[in-house]
């Protein structure tokens, strides 16, 4: 079957599902059974657990006959509501206090953001593919049958078999269902069922089966399909050997990726090609080649993908990627394999282990099918600690008391530590709540499906959210350093070098939005010391306060057995944080955007890409194992044919050699972003990569385009 003659038919093939008649139960009618679960099962495992085979056997299924890969139960995110509501109740009865606190520190002063995070996982889908749902299912019964076993641990084993054979029971029900219409997918619905995949097709059915089971049904986000090329490989190989045609591969491919597309993943999904090996060599191969053909012909920007960058990685394979993006198709993001590895054993994990990391949904770090690493616990808004050391540790919008109350800073360098000291409280406060989190989340969300994937999880008889995993890891990120070294530079220059204002002046100044006083702030917008322009004295500044803030995190417990990994990004957090946090002395006014990921502040990068990268490129990434991206934005011209393109390839290798962690961008030009602005219904295709994500321009917010405007604006 060939792709492009059903498209059209596939791409609202998750918006009113026709559900076979008398199928199955509809949704209401599946809930109440599931409700009475909690009355026959004492523990989350069990309830859980059996809820995901009862939707199994019950739920109403559907079939796409214009599709090669089938999918669909109507279960969407029932058992996630047990947990929710669990969640609610284990906050009101255990952290009452410390739950108010984060509610209050993220939605009323935008200090700081903590969370529980079940969500960034990375399953063992290598194991997945190699052994199948039959081989999973056989070394959890055999593990279950040792002497000696805790009752816990008994029914630990248990849950894991019944949700891998309410897998198989879904495949078998799908199977049937489609066999009229399509035997070969019968067959491969039936084989995985049973057996494991022995070729490209079955291997990307269960991938898709798997999925959809364990992030829409059984409610736990997969963050990551894992190393979509190093999966492949093996079953590419056969086939071609075998006389299946390149091209046939390349439409099953296509099939596959549309797929992740139509079901419109929040924050799309992603997926890893490229880098090195546990013995350090590159994988890249043929199959790698196709899967970013097939990719790009779609026009899509979900899936994204993680390019993993070794020494060893083809340039050829790099300028294809970059060749995409110029071509408007952005999602896509370098990761630089020796950072990210260096980073990963800076806080306990074996080099051979850290060799096979994934980026975990935006750009983080974690070993694949051995580290839970909850990549997204929360972070610091930076800039707000300066308002803090204005205030002696009060929200400027409303007088509450929100950090430590400090003294009013004399000097530049008490000002400085004083900064840092609200940094150092805001960090402690998010991470005391995490740690106090963690160690329910086995009670709150046991995930025996993810847990039967990982090798320590089986072996210790232990759910993964329970510290089972090899790593169990937790994250902290900070948000908006530019502004944070901006402001900083520009307190020492207005006040103690240019003497144009004393200190408490400064204060009222800025508590008053910069009201009146249009010189001064002009000043402070041209002020030449700015993250992001290759200044030295900005730069030193940054390189110090990202190091400071690195060792408030790194290796520090948390409440799963595991330690916490700082990252130094921003997503999309800098508009919200920026809400919450007064005017800046860098003449930013109150409630607009702080800076993103380790962007200058918008509008400051002056010297254009090569500024930036020279800026960021001193920090030191490997300080940030969770994670940090530089943003860069080009214009057409810049990389317009073959000399374009190897400057293009010049700037990401650059800053990857200058030790840069991950680096993704746009090219476009700024009028054509405001045409867009103006007419959005001609530029409704127009994609720009936000953060970890890409999104239509047209679909951002005024205050969002504006920024990607006078990014572009500044762009060389």
């Amino acid at each position: 079957m060939k792709f492009d003659a059903v498209r059209e038919k596939l791409e609202g093939q998750f918006q009113n599902v026709q559900w076979i008649k008398g199928s199955g139960l509809d949704k209401d009618a599946l809930m109440a059974q599931l409700e009475l679960l909690e009355q026959q099962y004492k523990s989350a495992t069990m309830i859980r657990a059996h809820g995901f085979a009862l939707i199994a056997k019950k739920a109403q299924i559907a079939i796409d006959k214009d599709d090669i890969f089938q999918d669909k139960i109507d279960g969407y995110n029932l058992i996630k509501k047990f947990r929710i509501r669990w969640e609610k109740a284990l906050k009101a009865a255990r952290l009452p206090r410390e739950a108010e606190e984060v509610t209050k520190a993220w939605s009323v002063y935008g200090t700081y953001h903590a969370t529980s995070d079940y969500s960034h996982t990375s399953p063992n889908t290598r194991l997945l593919l190699q052994v199948g749902i039959s081989g999973l299912r056989q070394r959890v019964i055999k593990a279950g049958e040792a002497e000696g076993l805790t009752e816990k641990q008994k029914e630990f084993y248990r849950a894991c078999d019944i949700m891998l054979t309410a897998v198989s029971t879904v495949a078998l029900r799908l199977a049937t269902a489609i066999a009229p219409y399509n035997q070969r997918s019968s067959l491969a619905l039936t084989q995985i069922a049973l057996g494991r995949p022995r070729n490209t097709y079955e291997a990307l059915q269960l991938l898709v089966l798997y999925f959809f089971l364990h992030d829409y049904v059984f409610g736990t986000r997969i963050r990551t399909l894992g190393r979509l090329d190093v999966l492949l490989a093996p079953f590419y190989e056969q086939d071609i050997a075998g006389g299946v045609a390149r091209e046939e591969i390349g439409e099953m491919l296509k099939f596959f990726l549309h797929k992740f597309w139509a079901a419109k993943v929040a924050y799309d999904l992603p997926f890893c090609l490229c880098g090195m090996d546990e013995e350090g060599q590159e994988v890249t191969s043929e199959v790698t080649e196709l899967i970013l053909e097939c990719y790009n012909s779609l026009n899509i920007y979900s899936p994204k993908i993680h390019i993993r960058v070794s020494p060893k990685t083809p340039a050829k394979v790099v300028m294809q990627v970059l060749s995409y993006i110029r071509g408007g198709n952005s999602s896509f993001v370098f990761v630089n394999d020796e950072t990210a590895i260096r980073g990963l054993t800076r806080v306990g994990i074996a080099e051979k282990d850290a060799r096979n990391y994934v980026p975990i949904g935006c750009y983080e770090p974690a070993v694949w099918g051995m580290e839970l690493g909850c990549t997204g616990c929360g972070g610091i808004n930076l800039a707000k600690a300066v308002e803090l050391t204005f205030t002696g540790g009060r929200d400027a919008a409303t007088g509450d008391v929100c950090s430590i109350e400090t003294p009013f800073p004399q000097t530049y360098e008490a000002f400085v530590k004083t900064v840092k000291a609200h940094i150092a409280h805001l960090t402690d406060r998010a991470t005391n709540y995490v740690t106090s989190i963690e160690p329910y989340y086995g009670t709150v969300n046991p995930d025996p499906l993810l847990s039967a994937q990982y090798d320590a999880c089986v072996e210790k008889g232990m759910d993964i959210y329970d510290g089972g995993a090899k790593y169990n890891n937790s994250s902290m990120s900070f948000y908006s350093l530019a502004s944070l070294v901006d402001s900083l530079c520009a307190v020492k220059a207005l006040v103690f070098e240019e003497k144009k204002v004393t200190l408490p002046q400064l204060k009222e100044i800025l508590l008053a939005n910069w009201e009146g006083q249009t010189q001064l702030r002009n000043l402070a917008l041209q002020l030449p010391h700015k993250f992001g322009i290759n200044d030295t004295q900005a730069d030193a500044l940054a390189k110090e306060l990202s190091a400071y803030c690195a060792g408030l995190i790194n290796n520090r417990p948390n409440g799963r057995g595991g330690v916490y990994k700082a990252a130094l990004y921003t997503i999309d957090h800098c508009i919200k944080t920026g809400k919450n946090t007064m005017a800046t002395p860098d003449g930013r006014l109150a409630g607009t955007p702080l800076s993103k990921n380790l962007c200058a502040v918008t509008g400051m990068d002056k010297k254009g890409v090569t500024g930036l990268i020279n800026s960021a490129g001193k920090l030191d990434g490997s300080l940030f194992p969770n994670g940090s991206v530089l943003d860069i934005v080009l214009h057409p011209s810049a990389v317009a044919g073959e000399e374009g393109l190897a400057a293009f390839y010049g700037i990401v290798m650059t800053y990857l050699k200058m030790g840069g962690l991950a680096i993704h961008g746009n090219v476009f030009r700024p009028e054509e972003l405001r045409k867009a602005q103006q007419d959005p219904e001609s530029y409704k295709n127009l994609q720009v990569r936000v953060c970890g994500w890409n999104a239509y321009f047209v679909n951002l917010t005024k205050e969002e385009q504006d920024a990607f405007i006078l990014q572009a604006e500044n762009a060389r």
